[in-house]
């Protein structure tokens, strides 16, 4: 439909709202509206829109339980009702809300029954910044590995497991940032979620390469060291592209990155098909990155 702008006075435009849409969402004078900026959209909508409950019932599927609420979360629901099977999967949800999820909250809890609530609000604004952070601990992830896999002895995981806690923390509250609010230029939603959410799978990736080495030590040879110190190298280099872009640069990183994937698969190292696939994985970016800044 098409509404023609109407000037009020000396500078005020105003433009009519269809009048089925304000039936429908009892719309009345006097009452306020949300407005967002998409570059050249205009967003509007009811403050009731804005609030959104999920109900789910897990079961006794603990781990899908799992993938259920960090799902429900980046997907904008503020409120999530639980029901399940297990009375101390209560604890369960508790432990992942606290390590993963930001801002949420238990509110209520009886039985086999729970409702988490987010109790913060979420602002674009706020996106850059945990995205920026996101990045920082990804790149000392990647150099806390490297350092786990130079170690011959026993291994303390510990750290590596926070780093990859924090990272999922800051990777979900982007994402959920991403479907509540969307990009200033709606169209770039798409490809920033789906760039984060390889950033978090390439983050795992080094944490699985590290438990590996911790269950399998063994010494590990100068040419493996110096894959690892490429693959690292790539990350470094597509973290810098990202916040200054360049196209004669990202030429060069599909190279490289190619190289070390063939270099890679002539081993049959198992860190060698971590560093591999990591590296394919930054290879994968590229393009994203590439209509992101389109």
């Amino acid at each position: 439909m098409k509404r023609r702008v109407v000037l009020h006075g000396s500078s005020t435009l105003t433009v009519s709202l269809p009048s089925d849409w304000a039936r429908k969402f009892n719309v009345e004078k006097g009452d306020e509206l949300n407005l967002e900026e998409y570059g050249r959209e205009l967003r509007i909508s009811t403050e009731s829109t804005n609030f959104e409950q999920k109900q789910i019932d897990i079961e006794n599927l603990e781990r899908v339980g799992k993938s259920y609420i960090t799902s429900s979360y980046r997907q904008g629901y503020d409120e999530i009702d639980f029901t399940y099977r297990d009375n101390d999967y209560l604890e369960t949800i508790q432990d992942l809300i606290s390590r993963e999820i930001t801002g949420f909250e238990v509110v209520r809890s009886q039985n086999n029954r729970c409702v988490i609530k987010d109790l913060t609000g979420h602002n674009r604004d706020e996106f850059d910044t945990a995205l920026r952070r996101a990045w920082l601990l990804i790149l000392d992830l990647s150099n806390e590995s490297l350092n786990v896999v130079k170690k011959e002895d026993s291994i303390n995981l510990k750290n590596i497991k926070l780093i990859d806690y924090s990272i999922n923390k800051f990777s979900n509250y982007c994402l959920r940032i991403l479907i509540k609010k969307g990009r200033y230029d709606y169209k770039k939603t798409p490809p920033y979620y789906h760039f984060v959410k390889s950033l978090e799978e390439i983050a795992d990736k080094y944490k699985e390469l590290c438990v590996f080495h911790s269950n399998n030590l063994k010494k590990v040879g100068n040419n493996m060291i110096d894959l690892f110190v490429r693959t690292n190298s790539h990350l470094n280099s597509i973290y810098k592209l990202f916040y200054k872009y360049d196209n004669q640069k990202i030429e060069e990183l599909f190279s490289e990155t190619q190289e070390t994937c063939d270099v890679a698969s002539d081993s049959k190292d198992k860190i060698a098909f971590y560093l591999s696939s990591i590296s394919r994985d930054i290879r994968n970016l590229l393009p994203l990155l590439i209509e992101i800044n389109m």
